[in-house]
């Protein structure tokens, strides 16, 4: 019988530079080796591990929430400046460690870029950042990349904008 035990063994809170609370997940050794055999990366164990970006912004310019096929939710927050660029980026998610790595890279590639260079992510950076996944879960870079796009779109709309 399989176990329902969680994956977590124990957690520690941290403070954001938001204020809020963020959880950072201390895995043993051995179910970060279970994470390794199943094909994460060490880059992408971290993120997971760490929580990347995770977590509510507040006063967002955009946000969107989005639904992937595989039923994995991503919520996109950006703050973007007068000069279109992306200065903040945050996303919280329901799913795997592939979708919260996937969602801690994207976050991490779009901050700095133009709302133009944002749009051209694609799911091979992504897979770049996080130095692979497992073959099963490359659906998660395409939830990320879609969020994203869809969240950019949403904000260009109500800017008048062309997407």
């Amino acid at each position: 019988m399989p176990s329902c035990l969680p994956l977590i063994s124990k957690s520690r809170i941290i403070s954001s530079f938001l204020g809020g609370e963020i959880e950072v997940l201390n895995l043993t050794k051995e179910k970060v080796e279970l994470l390794k055999e199943a094909g994460y990366s060490e880059k992408v164990i971290e993120f997971y591990m760490n929580k990347v970006n995770v977590g509510v912004m507040r006063n967002p310019d955009v946000d969107l929430a989005y639904t992937g096929p595989c039923g994995d939710t991503m919520k996109v927050y950006l703050k973007i400046n007068n000069d279109a660029v992306v200065e903040y980026a945050r996303f919280q998610y329901l799913g795997c460690p592939g979708a919260a790595s996937s969602g801690s890279a994207m976050t991490r590639i779009v901050k700095g870029k133009t709302l133009e260079e944002a749009k051209r992510i694609t799911e091979q950076d992504i897979l770049l950042e996080l130095r692979g996944l497992p073959e099963s879960k490359l659906h998660c870079p395409k939830l990320a990349v879609t969020t994203l796009q869809k969240a950019i779109a949403k904000y260009e709309n109500r800017k008048g904008r062309p997407s």
